[in-house]
């Protein structure tokens, strides 16, 4: 058997054996567990073997999909290994996928063109090099050149607030980050934002749901606020955790990007479709954004990227599975913070913010120590909360045993 036979047999016994893990992924955890109920062992940090993170450590602090990628983005990336040596970026399959997905016509790419080959044919939709690249080309496009203000929630994201810092500290463009007051509830105030608009106002930014308190806006509310927006002003919407929203329909705005010019929708795959490392991203907009962010777009995702992210998209029973372990996350988080007589904030995205009563620095370092990772966000406002991000459910549990042990010993 010749070299190259050696390798297709490998990659074939590869690809069945990944697609086999991977449909068996969310049922093998649910047994597990009602085993060790059943036995009554339950599950330890010794046993524990999370996806893409070594065995004996829980990593529930970073917003991470704990299902992992779907099989068949994995076959896919399998599939087109051979092609590396060839150019062309398959951004047009990924496009269409996302098209269909979300409901967008696109035109039809133009025969022959260099354009259409290398990226797909100019529309709604721009497939970048993760959903930071698409802030940033939006930053660079409206607040690098002339600068202006930015208003933004001020327990938001702040990516493109920070970079209009950075414009400023060290290009000496002027711009200025207006950080909007939240409800109570730790939800956009979309009347105070609205109310902060002035004749220097270049974009502003609502982040939904919001990250890191998860709530959520519907698109109802979006379409009112940007309806009081002036038409000179872009609306950035960052949807990364949007398919999270216990909904049956996605409260997307990406249907107000067709009626108009003036807001923008960003989207990740490092969140439901599990893809961090691999980069990708995209932004919905009018052709007129569009264009002004191709004047800054220097490249793009790849082609192993781009097969990734069609299957995935794709994959919609991998998507339905990655929502319902996130919600039953919550759910068990829920019931446990209750108990407990913690206050929490119902998060719409894949992590909970949780008022544990006590400064949460010595709670995160201890748990990091016994390999439970959790985070704190926002250190000055919220200095007794602590940040939890979905796991599975043997994950969850040993998360929650764990900090119940290290509140005990604080006490």
């Amino acid at each position: 058997m010749d070299f190259l036979n050696q390798i297709d047999l490998s990659r074939r016994g590869f690809i069945k054996g990944t697609i086999g893990g991977g449909a068996a992924l969310a049922l093998s955890s649910q047994l597990a567990l009602a085993e060790q109920v059943l036995t009554g062992r339950k599950p330890t940090i010794e046993t524990i073997k999370g996806s893409g993170v070594d065995p004996g450590l829980v990593r529930m602090s970073l917003n991470e999909n704990p299902l992992g990628p779907s099989p068949m983005a994995i076959k896919a990336v399998a599939d087109h290994l051979f092609e590396m040596g060839r150019y062309g970026s398959q951004s047009r399959d990924v496009t269409q996928a996302l098209a269909d997905f979300d409901g967008i016509t696109l035109p039809k790419p133009e025969r022959g063109s260099q354009q259409s080959f290398f990226r797909s044919a100019p529309g709604p939709i721009l497939i970048t090099a993760s959903s930071s690249q698409a802030l940033g080309l939006l930053t660079l496009a409206y607040l690098s050149r002339n600068g202006g203000e930015v208003i933004e929630a001020e327990f938001g994201y702040g990516q493109i607030s920070r970079s209009g810092q950075f414009y400023k500290e060290i290009f000496g463009v002027d711009v200025n980050a207006i950080m909007a007051p939240m409800t109570p509830g730790y939800k956009h105030d979309l009347d105070g934002m609205a109310a902060a608009i002035t004749d220097k106002t270049t974009m502003v930014v609502i982040t939904n749901p919001n990250n890191p308190t998860g709530t959520l806006l519907s698109t109802e509310e979006i379409e009112a606020f940007v309806k009081k927006v002036p038409e000179n002003v872009i609306v950035v919407v960052d949807e990364a955790y949007i398919h999270f929203a216990e909904q049956d329909i996605i409260p997307s705005a990406i249907p107000l990007t067709t009626k108009y010019d003036n807001i923008a929708v960003v989207r990740t795959f490092s969140k439901v479709y599990a893809m961090p490392a691999m980069k990708l991203g995209y932004c919905v907009s009018s052709q007129k954004i569009q264009t002004e962010m191709l004047k800054y777009f220097t490249g793009g995702s790849s082609m192993l990227t781009n097969v990734a992210g069609a299957a995935a998209v794709r994959d919609l029973d991998h998507v339905q599975r990655s929502r319902q372990v996130v919600w039953d996350f919550k759910a068990r988080c829920y019931a446990e913070f209750e108990k407990m007589g913690w206050d929490y904030v119902p998060s719409q995205g894949t992590f909970i913010m949780v008022n544990i009563g006590r400064e949460s620095a010595p709670v995160v370092s201890e748990m990091r120590k016994r390999k439970v990772w959790i985070s704190r966000r926002r250190q000055d406002e919220f200095k007794n909360w602590i940040r939890v991000s979905a796991g599975t459910e043997q994950e969850t549990e040993v998360f929650l045993d764990t900090l119940k042990q290290v509140m005990s010993g604080m006490s």
